[in-house]
């Protein structure tokens, strides 16, 4: 091949490079604001998917399981923070350290269900995604009971982190729901 030739494409070939890239960020950015547009809090989903990285190129389905992901990492952060409350805490008050150790048992639990939906997500099994993070949230939501039923006026101690993962969560159910609308309409 000629050195102009060469020249050419390898010219032709950067240019477009440069041309789509910006594209596909740009498209990627427009889906991290699509599925946090239908979240209660639009900044703290943009915040945690725009965290990692490959979100920047992902498809729903990536994005799928980089929210997963969060909110999995989120609760195991959540369990041994838990884990080690009740380890350094010498003084707790019986009925906290059982809402403590229920809270724990519960996020193990949740852990679980997210470990076991993302399979279901990766094998665009909407419902059992769906059934799996609902299943997460419910146990969160129990820590939460726990506290405001056994000991009132304590239940600040989980909560900020409960409604983070509460949060993470609702936003795999809405790449869930978005992924469902695009299967059935490519059906």
């Amino acid at each position: 091949m000629k050195p102009v030739t060469s020249f050419f494409l390898f010219s032709v070939t950067l240019s477009l490079t440069f041309f789509f890239h910006p594209f596909v960020a740009q498209e990627s950015t427009n889906l991290i604001q699509q599925v946090c547009s239908e979240t209660h809090n639009m900044g703290n989903c943009v915040a945690s998917l725009e965290s990692n990285p490959d979100s920047k190129q992902a498809t729903l389905q990536q994005l799928g399981v980089i929210a997963l992901n969060l909110a999995s990492s989120n609760a195991a952060n959540t369990s041994s923070y838990i884990k080690t409350t009740l380890l350094t805490s010498k003084t707790l008050d019986p009925v906290i350290e059982q809402a403590l150790q229920d809270c724990s048992d519960q996020y193990l639990d949740a852990i679980q269900q997210l470990d076991d939906s993302l399979p279901a997500l990766l094998a665009n099994a909407t419902d059992d995604v769906r059934a799996s993070v609902k299943a997460a949230i419910t146990d969160i939501e129990s820590c939460d009971n726990g506290f405001k039923t056994n000991i009132p006026g304590q239940e600040m101690l989980l909560s900020s982190r409960n409604a983070v993962f509460r949060q993470l969560c609702n936003t795999v159910l809405v790449i869930n729901k978005l992924s469902s609308q695009t299967n059935a309409g490519s059906n």
